[in-house]
């Protein structure tokens, strides 16, 4: 038996990958009937080519599709998704859910503050 047949390759530990500001996938994924929802009540809607659109559901209009009894309490999920829609086909091309952004971005604001323009004013009047 040659030699490099007898040669174990040792794997390192490594720890669990490091996650873009540690954010995480939703718990709860989006659903069909999220996606209906979304395409029903978008109030935003951005020509894109090919015929395509990209509908989205601003939270404003989500406020007030809940207070009209259309939308559940837990809509406020709706806002996260994005749908690109083919017009010519009349299907669901692709689903974007940022749940995992504005997740992260709450989660950093605070550390954002630190770096805004107010911080960089001298403490004297003199300076």
């Amino acid at each position: 038996m040659p030699a490099a047949a007898k040669v174990t390759a040792f794997r390192r530990p490594c720890a669990d990958p490091v996650f873009l500001f540690d954010a995480r996938r939703p718990l709860v994924p989006a659903s069909a009937e999220m996606i209906d929802q979304v395409i029903t009540h978008a109030d935003v809607a951005v020509r894109q080519s090919g015929g395509r659109l990209k509908l989205r559901i601003s939270p404003e209009m989500i406020e007030a599709l809940q207070a009209q009894g259309k939308l559940g309490a837990e809509a406020h999920r709706l806002a996260d998704l994005t749908v690109i829609w083919d017009e010519a086909e009349g299907q669901v091309l692709t689903v974007r859910d940022d749940a995992r952004l504005r997740d992260a971005a709450a989660r950093w604001a605070d550390w954002d503050a630190l770096f805004d323009e107010e911080s960089f004013r001298p403490l004297n009047a003199a300076a």
